[in-house]
């Protein structure tokens, strides 16, 4: 894999704090938009969430007018071929990697194929009544969505969530730490922090991000979920109401 990206997620009434341990500035960040696709499904008189279910993200992103989309392939470690991933991927150059997802006790691998997006064409999606979302991908990204089943142009575009992020500095770590900021509405708000290491010196990594976080006052709350698996959730459940 390409790295281990090592992460700690810390709840609303941590931020504040957090930032200022760890000497984030909010003039310094990057604002952004962010929206994921899903094919909601009613079941059980709840919203389902069948591409996340398999693994699969599809995300979507804006800042300063620029946009890019990610299509994603998550699970646990063990469930892709890296090799076949790369062969498969090979003509998007940098804007594929494989690398391992790590929070808490959960430890998977991630796939993903990014493409830049003309920011008028992202516009044009958001505002457009049928919201067709094929345009926000690319050939090599639509291709993929159509071997793996997905039916791209029956899918709902959730959001946005307004994040900030900080890019990665030496926080007082081996390793740099970035930061990022996700924002739904009033009930939902969390901090990421990250570091990404390679593959050997991952579980050292790991266990010295935590302690870190606890030697600045922070508190790690027991169940360490994906900022994108929270957000889905909410998202669709709001929808629903």
């Amino acid at each position: 894999m390409d790295a281990i990206e090592i992460k700690v997620t810390l709840d609303a009434d941590q931020i504040e704090d957090a930032l200022v341990a760890f000497g984030f500035r909010s003039q310094t960040a990057h604002e952004r938009q962010v929206w994921f696709c899903e094919h909601i499904v009613e079941s059980g008189g709840s919203a389902t969430l069948p591409l996340l279910a398999r693994g699969l993200i599809l995300r979507v992103r804006s800042t300063d007018g620029d946009g890019d989309s990610t299509v994603k392939l998550r699970g646990p470690e063990g469930c892709m071929d890296p090799k076949a991933w790369r062969w498969r991927t090979r003509e998007a150059g940098r804007k594929t990697k494989i690398e391992g997802d790590w929070a808490g006790t959960r430890r998977l691998v991630s796939a993903s194929l990014d493409a830049d997006i003309d920011g008028q064409r992202l516009a044009r999606v958001l505002r457009t009544q049928d919201r067709r979302l094929s345009p926000l991908f690319s050939r090599l990204q639509e291709d993929l969505l159509h071997e793996w089943l997905v039916p791209v142009d029956e899918l709902v575009i959730l959001g946005p969530v307004m994040a900030q992020k900080w890019d990665s500095e030496d926080r007082g770590l081996d390793h740099r730490i970035a930061a990022e900021t996700w924002q739904v509405d009033d009930r939902l708000r969390f901090l990421e922090l990250s570091i990404r290491v390679e593959t050997a010196h991952a579980d050292v990594a790991k266990r010295a991000l935590e302690d870190l976080v606890r030697d600045r006052g922070l508190e790690l709350p027991d169940q360490q979920q994906t900022k994108t698996q929270l957000v889905l959730q909410h998202l669709a459940a709001k929808l629903r109401r």
